[in-house]
């Protein structure tokens, strides 16, 4: 809801001062998140609002730097001379048993080159991920577990002070 009201106000605030395109809209969603912020620090429900705004960005821009990072990855390993892959099926264990929560990891997973979610059993809460290069798998564990680390962290944002990063 807070969201809603922060994007309606910024385009108002931008088509009022007469800066009606995406760089003056971007500008008053800057602003008025500052704004929030400030005003934050005496009202706690506009507070959690602005962490969740703030883990939302460095959420969407780790993912996407895990994106760029992957699909290196899979070039290097398409356009190798020898194409040395070892793909295999992997169980993961998620920390919170919640379809929804499965569903929206295992479609972030699915948008990262060379993993794909199969399955979600949610009576042992475990997500079937095929890996195409899991030659060492606790790498592709550890990459699992810093997705769903920072995803819970932002859905939880607004729930709680005490998350970090």
């Amino acid at each position: 809801m807070f969201f809603l009201i922060h994007l309606l106000a910024s385009v108002a605030l931008a088509w009022g001062l007469g800066f009606a395109h995406l760089g003056g809209g971007l500008t008053a969603f800057a602003l008025l998140y500052l704004l929030a912020r400030l005003l934050g620090l005496g009202l706690p429900r506009l507070s959690r609002y602005a962490r969740s705004l703030e883990l939302g960005l460095w959420f969407c821009l780790w993912f996407i730097g895990q994106i760029l990072l992957a699909s290196y990855h899979v070039a290097s390993l398409v356009l190798a001379r020898r194409v040395d892959v070892a793909p295999a099926v992997l169980a993961y264990p998620l920390t919170r048993r919640d379809a929804n929560t499965a569903t929206l990891l295992g479609a972030l997973l699915t948008l990262t080159p060379g993993t794909l979610a199969l399955e979600y059993d949610e009576s042992s809460g475990l997500l079937y991920i095929h890996a195409l290069d899991a030659r060492q798998p606790e790498d592709v564990t550890q990459m699992l577990s810093e997705l769903e680390r920072r995803l819970l962290a932002w859905l939880d944002a607004s729930k709680s002070q005490g998350v970090q990063p």
